[in-house]
């Protein structure tokens, strides 16, 4: 029963990163932290992404790299 749940719950945790990196959609223009442009270029690679790099970096320093 255990290793069932496990299963279900990797199968759900694949499908939502599937979905995210998946999207046709691009990410929004707008870093949402500091409100500056993101890169065309950085929101093809990772359309998900709705901070520019120096914020995500920060961000990332912030939580230990979980951000």
């Amino acid at each position: 029963m255990i290793q069932h749940l496990d299963d279900m719950a990797m199968t759900g945790r694949v499908a939502a990163i599937r979905a995210r990196t998946e999207t046709r959609e691009l990410a929004p223009e707008d870093c949402d932290d500091c409100g500056e442009d993101i890169p065309i270029e950085r929101r093809r690679a990772a359309p998900w992404t709705r901070r520019c790099v120096r914020c995500q970096m920060l961000a990332e320093r912030a939580f230990g790299g979980r951000a």
